[in-house]
C-alpha cells in the first residue's frame, strides 16, 4: 500500500505556540515512519483547491481567518472523503468560520494552567489508540465547547484546579470524510511524548482510512 499523503498545515498567526517549529518537528517525525509521507505547509491557497492530493490534512493552527473559498475547499475536500486531523490550537482557530467548527464539533473555551496531569483512554480498543495505556503529559488542558453526542470520545483527563474531567481526543464522521480531533500539542514538552507521537501517527492514519 502506498503511503498516506498527509498535510500538515501551520497558521502563521502563531502568538503563543512555535507553530511553523512544532510544525516541522512533527513533519519529520511522522516522515520517520514508513506508513506516512508528510508535507509541511502555511499557505492558505492550499485549502481552496490544493488538497485534492492528500489523504489527510492536519491542522495545528491559531487564531486567522478563512476566506470563504478557503473554507468551503477544505469542507467540500471532508465531505468528499478526505480526512481531518484538529491539533490543539485547531480548536481555537478561524473563530468567525462557523462551517469550520461545525466540522470539528470543538470550540476553544479556555484551559488549564501549563501543567502535568494524566491522560485516560477511555477507549482502548479503537485503531487509533491501539497498544496505548494511559500517560503523563505537561501542556494545556483545553476546555472544549463541545456537543458529546455527536462525537466518540477517545481519551480525557481530570484537572485538579477545576475539579473537572476534560475531552482529550473525540472522533467522528463529516459526510464521507472522518474526523480526529487531539486537544494536546502545547510545546516541545509533549511533542517529544511517545504517547503523544503514537496519537499523531495513528490517527492521521485513521482519519485517512489506513486504520
Amino acid at each position: 500500500m502506498e503511503k498516506l499523503k498527509l498535510l500538515i498545515f501551520v497558521g502563521t498567526e502563531g502568538i503563543y505556540h512555535d507553530h511553523a517549529g512544532n510544525g516541522q518537528f512533527l513533519t519529520s517525525m511522522v516522515n520517520g515512519t514508513a506508513e506516512i509521507a508528510a508535507e509541511f505547509s502555511q499557505d492558505y491557497d492550499v485549502l481552496a483547491d490544493g488538497l485534492s492530493g492528500y489523504d489527510t490534512v492536519l491542522f495545528y493552527t491559531d487564531v486567522g481567518e478563512l476566506t470563504s473559498a478557503q473554507e468551503a475547499g477544505l469542507l467540500n475536500y471532508i465531505r468528499k472523503g478526505g480526512g481531518f486531523f484538529g491539533l490543539h490550537t485547531a480548536a481555537a482557530s478561524f473563530r468567525e468560520s462557523e462551517g469550520y467548527h461545525g466540522m470539528l464539533n470543538g470550540f476553544f473555551d479556555g484551559h488549564s494552567p501549563y501543567m502535568d496531569f494524566t491522560v485516560n483512554v477511555s477507549d482502548t480498543d479503537h485503531p487509533i489508540t491501539e497498544g496505548l495505556a494511559d500517560f503523563d503529559a505537561t501542556d494545556e488542558l483545553y476546555y472544549l465547547k463541545h456537543n458529546p453526542d455527536t462525537s466518540h470520545h477517545l481519551m480525557y483527563a481530570y484537572d485538579h484546579t477545576k475539579d473537572e474531567t476534560h475531552v482529550i481526543a473525540f472522533h467522528h464522521t463529516y459526510g464521507e470524510g472522518r474526523v480526529f480531533y487531539f486537544a494536546l500539542g502545547h510545546d516541545m514538552a509533549v511533542l517529544e511524548n511517545p504517547s503523544f507521537q503514537t496519537v499523531i501517527c495513528q490517527g492521521a492514519l485513521w482519519a485517512g482510512n489506513r486504520l
